[in-house]
């Protein structure tokens, strides 16, 4: 019997060592996630500025519309200069994206589309550099995680 309970938590440890490897890539996608949603964000903004010049009152109700960016939490936002930091995405990553959302609607429509055009180029090298961390933690992070999780179990056992 004792084996037995011995064995079960054995593999429990091995388990949970996959699990946390599984947990920090499910992470690093989220991250990926939300920066491809602000990318997309940002251009419809740009988009709306530059061919539609439409109020942000307007883009902010046609956002919150669309389906396709719901890592975003556009339903609880009130205004888009107020927009608050998504829910996947890290704050040194945000910190560099914030000045986008308050900063909108300070400016004329030739400098507002540039401002736009800066900050959806940022977005892109932001979101290139996080697919680029997610494929190595795809390939890494679940394989070391039960590596270590069987590592702890056989000195556990």
């Amino acid at each position: 019997m004792s084996a037995a309970v011995r064995l079960l938590g054995a593999a429990l440890v091995a388990f949970s060592g996959w699990a946390a490897g599984w947990w920090l890539t499910e992470k690093k996608r989220r991250r990926l996630a939300a920066l491809e949603q602000l990318e997309r964000l940002i251009a419809l903004v740009q988009d709306e500025i530059v061919y539609r010049a439409a109020p942000l009152s307007e883009i902010l109700a046609l956002l919150k519309a669309r389906r396709d960016m719901p890592g975003l939490c556009l339903e609880e936002c009130g205004q888009l200069e107020a927009f608050s930091c998504p829910p996947g995405l890290d704050r040194p990553a945000w910190d560099q994206l914030e000045g986008f959302f308050t900063r909108l609607g300070s400016a004329a429509g030739q400098e507002e589309a540039r401002h736009c055009a800066y900050y959806l180029k940022r977005c892109a090298l932001l979101r290139e550099g996080a697919r680029q961390e997610y494929e190595q933690a795809k390939q890494l992070y679940t394989k070391a995680g039960l590596c270590c999780g069987v590592l702890a179990a056989l000195m556990l056992f």
